[in-house]
């Protein structure tokens, strides 16, 4: 059957063609002559640039992703796509492979059975693309609208201003520019020292880093400003990102239970998740990166 499956839908697919071809063109075009226009160069270089273009707004499209998120949720590794960086190398290998067929093209006497490599590998690399993306699917809450086309890093974070007690925002949507808020050289305010103690007091004293999917909303909603600026607050303020900012106090939550001896009750896994981490990866990545160590690490200099 299944041969007989294959072979029918090979038919249908040829007949398809040619049938079309004579209805529209009013003459064979598919396989006329016995050449496949798809090997045409005018078509080749076309699907080529389309691949280039498409490379190229893709990685602008995750590195303004990549930018954003860190400024405004608290579980930015969930959430960054990891496997996209994956996704892009193999694209980009597709890319020089495509390209490396055409230069092989010209010395080849037979291009298409000759070239059975470049087939079998774009094949290899396509499904790798379609099972890595599928086994990695993951949906982020935080909605945005880059301008790709545009040099100016300003995103719009979308969100709805009834829900935040902020009588100079009306708008559903807010803009806001990642070139003013992540520089360091900008004089700090008078004004961003004053909401410093109310964003500390909100970590330090109300703990708010214990949730895990604290995001930069919510810091907002809760302090009764508007993101963008509580955004500013935390890069002028503070220096750092707000990702960054959130899991320096859980860090600091886990290393205080650790002094206390809580290790040895349940596992660090258990404390990463009760001081506001949601996944292991994430945890291992904030402590060595905030203290230069692994937990472990830690556990075995100051245990």
């Amino acid at each position: 059957m299944a041969p007989f499956g294959a072979g029918f839908a090979v038919s249908a697919v040829l007949y398809h063609h040619g049938g079309t071809d004579k209805l529209v063109l009013k003459k064979y075009y598919f396989l006329a002559n016995n050449a496949d226009p798809d090997f045409d160069t005018w078509y080749q270089l076309a699907g080529f640039v389309s691949m280039l273009s498409y490379f190229l707004l893709s990685l602008r499209y995750y590195n303004v992703y990549k930018k954003l998120m860190v400024q405004v949720i608290s579980y930015a590794d969930v959430v960054m796509f990891r496997w996209i960086r994956n996704f892009l190398l193999a694209f980009l290998l597709m890319l020089l492979i495509r390209f490396g067929f055409y230069v092989a093209e010209m010395f080849l006497a037979d291009s298409y059975t000759n070239s059975w490599w470049y087939f079998l590998t774009f094949a290899i690399i396509f499904y790798y693309i379609a099972i890595t993306g599928y086994a990695n699917s993951i949906e982020t809450k935080i909605a945005f609208n880059p301008n790709l086309l545009s040099y100016r890093p300003a995103l719009l974070l979308n969100y709805h201003s009834s829900s935040y007690n902020t009588p100079a925002e009306t708008e559903e949507a807010e803009v806001i520019d990642i070139s003013t808020i992540e520089g360091d050289d900008a004089a700090v305010s008078a004004e961003v020292l004053e909401w410093k103690e109310k964003l500390l007091q909100l970590m330090q004293t109300n703990k708010a880093y214990e949730d895990p999917e604290l995001s930069l909303a919510q810091v907002a909603k809760q302090l009764e400003s508007n993101p963008s600026f509580i955004s500013r607050v935390v890069n002028k303020g503070f220096g750092i990102n707000f990702n960054d900012f959130v899991n320096q106090y859980r860090i600091e939550a886990v290393k205080e239970m650790l002094n206390k001896g809580e290790h040895k009750r349940q596992t660090l896994l258990g404390i990463a998740f009760e001081c506001g981490f949601n996944s292991k990866a994430t945890f291992n990545r904030a402590f060595k990166k905030i203290t230069g160590l692994s937990p472990k690490e830690w556990l075995q200099q100051n245990g």
